[in-house]
């Protein structure tokens, strides 16, 4: 038995891929305290308490970026440390996207978002840019499952 032994009972928490007609991928850039600079992202955030994680994407979507989406395909549901973590990331792909208004931030939030074109996003990845690991799988996943569905390299 270890002792003692600490585990962090975290709320589940989305991800979201979003991709816009022309393929590119929505990212956002926030300052992550602990890490103390500015990460590229994937749009996110956390489940709250009723919230399914569809319904958790689909607000997360709308209030970092401004935009909902048509289509709505999951892809995983990853724990994010079973370590340490009680919670998992429900990762998402969203396509048809739609601009509808503007980012509804809170009081504590300050994020920037823009479309890029996939091999921008594996060189930010390469480079240390889009650097949250979790994010990263789920991107990574994403991508591997639309390969699949389409039976060739994307």
């Amino acid at each position: 038995m270890l002792s003692p032994f600490y585990v962090l009972e975290e709320k589940e928490w989305v991800h979201v891929v979003a991709l816009n007609s022309g393929g590119q991928v929505l990212l956002t850039r926030q300052y992550r305290h602990a890490a103390g600079l500015v990460c590229t992202e994937l749009p996110c955030g956390a489940v709250e308490a009723g919230e399914a994680p569809l319904e958790a994407a689909k607000r997360e979507l709308r209030e970092e970026t401004g935009h909902t989406a048509e289509e709505w395909t999951p892809i995983a549901a990853l724990f994010a440390n079973p370590a340490r973590q009680t919670n998992r990331v429900h990762c998402f792909l969203a396509r048809g996207l739609n601009r509808v208004g503007r980012q509804a931030l809170d009081d504590s939030e300050d994020i920037a978002f823009e479309f890029v074109p996939r091999a921008e996003v594996m060189r930010q990845i390469q480079k240390g840019d889009f650097c949250q690991a979790l994010h990263v799988a789920t991107y990574l996943l994403t991508m591997a499952a639309l390969q699949g569905a389409s039976g060739s390299r994307t």
